[in-house]
């Protein structure tokens, strides 16, 4: 239990940190010491410093995850679409810095885990549709949510890019106006 509040701890702590000093200026030793503990403790649970950033974009995504009951009883579009609204507020309510530093760590092909949690959840309100019988069986979740995935991403990458020019919820909600319908129309039932 101490193990988990550590832990917790650390990640808030390297939040906070991110926001206001950025990443590249935040070291280890920074967050430690905000959070009261040895410099040592840090790595218990972290093998680096970027290994950070994965906990705290599931720290982040983790109440979007915890929707993906509720939002497999709308209809297919209408949960897709909020789901992808949500994550983009979840980003943008992150902050542009913390956005740069996930770019910067999921170039990495070490890093396959940030992709991997991101897709594995969007398949999980895939599959929650197809349980409930709104998508058919033929619908093709793995390659949906890879399609679906690779559009936010691009928007994020997009906002670091140009954040005065891009406003990535408006992004989305113009990606589901546009696309959503005519990419799931098939596999409605």
């Amino acid at each position: 239990m101490a193990a988990e509040a550590t832990r917790k701890k650390l990640i808030a702590t390297a939040d906070k940190l991110i926001r206001t000093k950025g990443y590249e200026k935040m070291s280890v030793e920074d967050i430690t010491k905000a959070s009261g503990v040895a410099k040592g403790t840090f790595y218990n649970y972290f093998k680096k410093k970027e290994d950070i950033t994965l906990a705290l974009s599931q720290n982040h995504l983790s109440s979007l995850n915890n929707l993906i009951p509720e939002l497999g009883g709308l209809e297919p579009e209408d949960a897709i679409r909020k789901y992808l609204i949500n994550y983009l507020q979840i980003v943008v309510k992150s902050g542009d810095k913390m956005a740069r530093q996930w770019i910067r760590y999921i170039v990495d092909p070490k890093n396959y885990k940030k992709w991997e949690f991101d897709l594995d959840s969007l398949q999980q309100l895939l599959e929650k549709l197809s349980a409930e019988q709104k998508l058919s069986n033929k619908t093709p979740i793995n390659d949906l949510a890879k399609l679906l995935m690779t559009e936010v991403y691009g928007i994020v990458l997009s906002w670091c890019i140009s954040p005065n020019t891009v406003d990535p919820v408006k992004d989305i909600k113009t990606f589901c106006d546009l696309q959503l319908t005519a990419l799931m129309n098939e596999y409605l039932n």
